[in-house]
């Protein structure tokens, strides 16, 4: 028969009352009753609080009544043949006290990978279903992030969904800012945070009411902290002697992303079949992969050149970045620039200076062409093309303020003004 008897582990004001739940001589389970006491009020030979008061009465009364609760269910067990474990003994304690048993979905990190796993299955910013790699990706570092925190800070206790408040966004910002995570990457957690919570909220888990002002931060880059490729610059590539061929490719990739103002992995999915004509002038036509948005990028006389002088052959983008670098460093492109760089995969990336040519990569080619045709080209054309959805992006994304948009605008009225 299973005894069950009630301990303090410490002599101060707030003792926790223990359950020592023998099963037979080798299973002795123990586990916390959920009840607190003053130790100068518990009676070790009885094991029970001394029955001074209407409170300790009360406290002696629900005891004796979770008793008789967890013998109950003990015998139901028996009969049904269930295995007695520490986590059945808290089972019953929790139904007892009435408080909701945590399940697998109530901790954070395994409900994050549950989202991840739906990722096909929920809709996108095209109204679509199935989200990107790229944010699949987001979603498995910021998984990733949290793990690390709770080993870091938590001494590896689980986060509960409940638990993500603002006091919890306020403390992990801490800790991100002192790990030197960049701004736009802890403001990228916090809108994660407030995705996977609603998300949570929606399918019946506990969570926050303060999960609707959680409010992201970002930070704008200073200009002389957006790298781009200017027209000389560009030139200087053009005119470099390389004698490799993947080389010579790539060149051609990068030149051709600086004067089409495509992301990446849209420019290096372009073929012939891209390649239109209307009105006697030529043209690419392509579907964005992100947005989903057809464009048409008329082809500028030097984008021409390039495609007329063979269409390159389709690289993949690590080694696009990787022959990049190599192509710049080629041309000399050697000024001191500041920009981050990620030395270990799942840690912050740090800040460097060094030669420009190790600073490039596939977004150089969008940013470029946003930057070198920003004021000769109307800003909400170059919008379209770039797939930017407001002017406040596209300003921030090519290190440009209201005010440079002011001095534009001035521009153009000093030439209309001329007429």
């Amino acid at each position: 028969m299973a005894t069950l008897k009630y301990l303090l582990q410490s002599k101060s004001e707030n003792s926790q009352i223990y359950i020592r739940y023998s099963i037979d001589r080798k299973n002795v389970l123990w586990r916390k009753s959920g009840h607190v006491i003053d130790s100068k009020y518990w009676s070790e030979t009885l094991s029970q609080p001394v029955q001074k008061t209407d409170a300790l009465k009360n406290l002696k009364s629900k005891l004796d009544k979770l008793s008789i609760f967890i013998n109950d269910r003990y015998n139901d067990g028996v009969s049904a043949g269930i295995e007695f474990t520490g986590e059945w003994l808290q089972l019953q304690i929790d139904v007892f006290n009435k408080k909701t048993p945590v399940v697998e979905l109530d901790v954070l990190t395994n409900y994050i990978q549950k989202y991840i796993d739906e990722a096909p299955f929920k809709q996108n910013q095209k109204k679509e279903l199935g989200l990107s790699k790229g944010r699949i990706q987001n979603l498995k570092l910021f998984k990733n992030t949290i793990l690390k925190y709770e080993v870091e800070a938590l001494k590896g206790k689980s986060i509960l969904v409940k638990e993500v408040n603002l006091q919890f966004l306020e403390k992990y910002k801490m800790w991100m800012f002192g790990k030197g995570y960049s701004t736009n990457y802890v403001g990228k957690n916090i809108a994660n945070f407030r995705t996977v919570c609603r998300d949570a909220f929606k399918n019946d888990i506990e969570t926050s009411t303060q999960v609707k002002n959680f409010k992201g931060v970002s930070e704008s880059r200073e200009p002389q902290d957006i790298i781009v490729l200017s027209e000389m610059e560009q030139e200087s590539i053009k005119k470099a002697v390389l004698t490799r061929e993947a080389l010579i490719n790539a060149r051609k990739w990068l030149l051709l992303g600086c004067l089409i103002g495509q992301r990446a992995g849209d420019l290096l999915s372009i073929t012939e079949n891209n390649i239109k004509e209307i009105s006697g002038a030529k043209i690419i036509e392509l579907k964005q992969q992100k947005t989903g948005k057809l464009v048409a990028i008329p082809l500028l006389p030097k984008a021409i050149e390039i495609i007329e002088s063979g269409m390159p052959y389709k690289i993949s983008l690590s080694r696009f970045n990787e022959y990049i670098k190599d192509v710049c460093k080629e041309a000399e492109l050697n000024t001191p620039t500041k920009w981050r760089k990620k030395e270990t995969q799942g840690e912050p990336s740090v800040i460097k200076v060094s030669p420009k040519h190790e600073a490039i990569s596939s977004h150089i080619c969008r940013r470029s062409f946003a930057t070198n045709f920003y004021g000769r080209i109307p800003t909400p054309i170059l919008m379209n093309i770039t797939a930017h959805s407001t002017e406040r992006m596209f300003l921030s994304y090519i290190g440009k303020t209201t005010y440079d948009n002011a001095h534009q605008m001035l521009e153009y009225f000093s030439r209309l003004a001329d007429k």
